[in-house]
């Protein structure tokens, strides 16, 4: 794969690389006090916490030198669900040589506990080297997802920047929209995002497709997911009654101009398009420096 057309830099410094993302939304407070999450942390940090430099917290207002101890934050947040359900908390992690220098293995979690209805979004950022991997790769989505009470997620391409600075996130987005639209692999990088309309049903699919528990109750149960998925698509079991469905062997980019379009993704969006986000749900998203015509047949690309 040629991933440089997927790096963006401006002389020595790179504004924005590939990677493979493990995305995962919660809607609503959890009932496990938290405890998925921790999982989910920890299971990031038992795998990539010795390359990690640098973190950041939601009232920071620059990345610190990374320590053990920086895993104390949201390990506090996780065991008071008071916290989780009136404050807006983020942490996030890199492997970067500099502060401001993203790089994964890399943890990006927005704790929106105050919103109406509150959302989580947890996000894995890994070398997009692991997406040569895929057996490694869903192993890892599905221990860190084993005990998190899941809405929904997915796993695949997409890129990744310093999104705390505007005006470089301006300048990342106009030069992803063009991959964006003819690469339907590549995931937008802004999971927060897509959040504004997980508690409306599934948002976008991938090569992994993540279903909580009440997702795949909406489609009959897991062994009607079983029965009704095609050849291509893989139903496998999740934690907490959940379920993944595997569009074929490994991620893939795609190609609109050599029409490669990924058809095993398509019948993913087919499967899950009895739960997937409303129309006005997708439609109050916004994808920059996208047209409002571009943005809504790239949200329904995988759904049509």
């Amino acid at each position: 794969m040629e991933w440089h057309r997927f790096t963006l830099a401006k002389g020595d410094q790179v504004l924005a690389l590939p990677c493979v993302e493990i995305v995962a939304f919660v809607n609503g407070l959890p009932d496990n006090g938290g405890a998925g999450f921790a999982k989910f942390l920890n299971d990031f940090a038992r795998n990539f916490g010795g390359q990690l430099r640098f973190y950041r917290t939601g009232d920071m207002k620059r990345f610190r030198a990374f320590d053990v101890q920086a895993l104390e934050g949201p390990a506090h947040w996780f065991a008071d669900p008071r916290l989780l359900a009136g404050n807006m908390l983020s942490f996030r992690a890199h492997s970067g040589e500099a502060a401001r220098d993203v790089r994964p293995p890399a943890l990006d979690m927005t704790l929106a506990g105050v919103f109406e209805p509150p959302r989580f979004i947890l996000r894995m950022i890994l070398p997009v080297e692991w997406g040569d991997e895929p057996q490694q790769l869903l192993s890892l989505a599905q221990a860190a997802l084993a005990e998190l009470p899941l809405g929904s997620g997915y796993c695949g391409y997409s890129l990744v920047w310093e999104e705390t600075d505007t005006a470089l996130e301006e300048k990342v987005l106009a030069w992803a929209g063009p991959l964006h639209r003819r690469h339907p692999g590549l995931g937008y990088g802004d999971a927060v995002c897509l959040s504004n309309a997980v508690d409306r049903g599934v948002v976008a699919v991938n090569w992994l497709t993540f279903l909580g528990a009440e997702l795949v109750a909406a489609l009959g149960g897991p062994d009607a997911l079983a029965s009704n998925a095609p050849a291509e698509v893989s139903v496998l079991s999740l934690g907490q009654g959940g379920a993944i469905l595997r569009a074929g062997d490994a991620p893939k980019l795609g190609d609109v101009n050599r029409e490669d379009l990924l058809p095993a993704y398509h019948a993913v969006g087919r499967l899950v398009g009895p739960v997937r986000a409303t129309d006005e749900a997708l439609d109050e998203l916004l994808i920059d420096a996208m047209s409002e015509e571009d943005a809504h047949d790239w949200l329904r690309r995988f759904f049509v």
